[in-house]
């Protein structure tokens, strides 16, 4: 694992070590993927990631092994978009989400629009109560379904679906007709 190895408990490094080497493969893929192709930035984030789970090996540990994936996701995800927000802020981001979830290529008016309307949701959604704020995140930023979300968070479906559909209805409220996130992904559409 490295130089970090010197801020794991000596009494839990053989089972990190074991931990890490089950882990540490996929992790880095997925890690690299979210990173947008940046493999140093992916090992990084793992090497973080087992750091953590070193750190707070207690409860880590406890987990069964599919909950322990979930853990590593989750970690990751936040760890992601911790670093998109400082290193590439939201503004920068606006237009690839634009195109996203738009269906024609807009005129510069109607980007215009939309860089405003994404930079409130930004605001809107950095207000939210945690878990809501986790779930938008997941949602409208690392596009994961409502399925996903739930899996990562470890609750029901349909605790995911009406966080949504208030995070929803928080984001129209707000943005009125300049809502960003038209269509969503199938799962329903704003109303």
């Amino acid at each position: 694992m490295g130089d970090d190895d010197r801020n794991i408990p000596a009494y839990y490094a053989a089972e990190v070590a074991r931990f890490y080497a089950m882990h540490a493969g996929w992790l880095f893929g997925y890690a690299c993927l979210r990173a947008s192709g940046d493999r140093e930035l992916g090992a990084d984030l793992v090497q973080d990631i087992f750091e953590a789970a070193a750190l707070d090996w207690e409860t880590v540990r406890e987990l069964a092994p599919p909950q322990q994936r979930v853990w590593l996701r989750i970690t990751l995800s936040q760890m992601v978009s911790s670093h998109v927000r400082r290193q590439v802020g939201f503004r920068r981001r606006q237009p690839e989400l634009h195109h996203r979830y738009q269906a024609a290529e807009p005129d510069p008016e109607q980007q215009a629009l939309s860089a405003v309307a994404l930079e409130r949701a930004a605001k809107i959604i950095e207000g939210l109560p945690g878990r809501q704020k986790r779930i938008a995140l997941m949602k409208w930023i690392d596009h994961l379904k409502e399925a996903e979300i739930a899996a990562e968070l470890g609750c029901a479906r349909g605790s995911v679906a009406a966080q949504v559909h208030e995070i929803r209805r928080k984001l129209i409220d707000g943005l009125g007709p300049y809502y960003p996130f038209v269509g969503d992904d199938g799962e329903g559409e704003a109303s």
